[in-house]
Formats: C-alpha cells, sequence, structure tokens
C-alpha cells in the first residue's frame, strides 16, 4: 500500500477522533480492515485459499468508535500494512493471522474463518511430532484452542500453529479466540461443565488445587512456559464471571 495513502489515512484518524467525527472513523476503519483483508489474501496466498467472514457490517457502539483502545490499533495496523513483505515465516504469518481475527471479534464481527491450502495443513500425528508431543497431548491442546480445520472426518492443522505454540502470548491469543467462537455456540451451562473438566485436569497435572499453590508467587512472565499458569487463570476468572452474571458466587 503506498505510504503516502497511508499517512493521509492516519492523518483521516487523528483528525476523526480529535473532532469526534462518527463517519471518519466509521469509514477509516472500514478502510483499514478492508485493506488487512486484501493484504493477507495477496501475501500469504501460498498459505490462505479464502477468508470468510460474517456479510453483516460492524456496528460500533459510539463508547468504543472512540475509545484510545480502538485508535490504538487502527494506529499499529497502519503501521503494519506499511511493514507488511513477503514471504513471511509461519510465526509473523500466524501472528498477523491470530491478530487480525482478535481485532475482528472486537470490532463486534460474529464470524470469520480462514481456509488453508490442502500443503499448509498437517494430520495429527505429523503436528504432534513436529511439537514433540503425543497426540493424545495434542488433542488436549486441540481442545484449549489449537487451531485446527475439519477436513471431513478428520482435523488438519495449520503449520503456523506449530511456531505460535512456541511463544506463550500468541498460543494464550489463539486459545480465547476460540473459546470465544465456543461460547458463541454454547450454553452457559455447557461452558461452566468445560471449565470445571478442564480445571480439574490442571488440578491433576500439579496435584494442587488452587492456582496459587501450584505456581505460587511466580508471574507468569518469570516462567519459561506460562501457558498453564495463564490458562488455569482465565478458566477461574471466566467461572467468576458465570457466576456473576447468575447471580451468585462460587462455593468454597
Amino acid at each position: 500500500m503506498p505510504k503516502t495513502i497511508l499517512e493521509q489515512t492516519e492523518s483521516n484518524i487523528e483528525m476523526g477522533f480529535q473532532n469526534k467525527n462518527v463517519l471518519i472513523i466509521e469509514k477509516e476503519t472500514d478502510s483499514v480492515f478492508k485493506n488487512i483483508f486484501f493484504y493477507m489474501l495477496t501475501l500469504f496466498s501460498e498459505k490462505i485459499s479464502s477468508i470468510k467472514v460474517d456479510p453483516h457490517p460492524f456496528s460500533l457502539p459510539k463508547e468504543y468508535l472512540f475509545s484510545d483502545k480502538h485508535k490504538k490499533n487502527l494506529l499499529k495496523w497502519i503501521k503494519r500494512l506499511d511493514e507488511m513483505d513477503h514471504p513471511a515465516s509461519d510465526l509473523e504469518f500466524g501472528k498477523i493471522k491470530i491478530d487480525f481475527e482478535y481485532w475482528y471479534y472486537q470490532l463486534g464481527g460474529e464470524n470469520i474463518e480462514f481456509s488453508y491450502h490442502q500443503d499448509y495443513l498437517l494430520t495429527p500425528q505429523a503436528a504432534a511430532d513436529a511439537l514433540g508431543v503425543s497426540k493424545v497431548t495434542l488433542s488436549k491442546y486441540v481442545k484449549q484452542g489449537l487451531d485446527y480445520i475439519e477436513n471431513g472426518t478428520h482435523k488438519r492443522i495449520p503449520k503456523y500453529t506449530i511456531e505460535i505454540m512456541k511463544d506463550p502470548i500468541y498460543s494464550i491469543r489463539m486459545q480465547q479466540i476460540a473459546q470465544e467462537k465456543k461460547l458463541r455456540e454454547q450454553s452457559v451451562e455447557e461452558r461452566y461443565h468445560e471449565i470445571t473438566q478442564e480445571l480439574a485436569d490442571l488440578k491433576l497435572k500439579y496435584k494442587k488445587m488452587t492456582l496459587d499453590e501450584a505456581f505460587g508467587e511466580y508471574a507468569g512472565d518469570n516462567m519459561e512456559d506460562p501457558t498453564d499458569y495463564y490458562r488455569w487463570r482465565d478458566l477461574e476468572e471466566e467461572m467468576e464471571e458465570i457466576f456473576r452474571l447468575r447471580g451468585g458466587k462460587e462455593e468454597a
């Protein structure tokens, strides 16, 4: 994308936020989103065969439209559009894909689906071998949110996930997106029982009943692999939110 156009887009965004102009911010948000969409299909055409999104337009609440978070996201994506290059590694592609998907749901999108070329998909056994884990462990990763594609009666794993699983921040974000999708399809009761089972698995793995007992005073960022720490923490927070919404609280 020409640098002059990116600079003009950035200028329009700054002016839109300064003047609280809804039309400008909506227009530029739509423009940035469509450019990322186009660039992903173009630059990563050897990986992605298509991207499908819900046809309904975004309906952004005014409080989000003019939030600092939304402004930072727009300016961040303009910078990334300027830096996007080809070819990209699987890790670089995975980060852009996950961030784009995450932003799509922040904007109020209902559903986004990525389709991949067959040679960019791994069998579960090949993915397990690449990660150095068993197929049983891989199945647990899939259950927790590892990206996969249903191919008839079989699952296939996009190659980028192998590198993403080695990055604690993005592996957790990938899981968060998967859980967000699942929540749209599950009842509260179904999600409650699923969280209960996942917490039970973590308690058995660490032979501890609480997060503090399992990890002590360590913060996730200080760990070599904080995936389970963040997963346990997020599950507990989600459980608390379910109880809050239902007007109760968890039994001790």
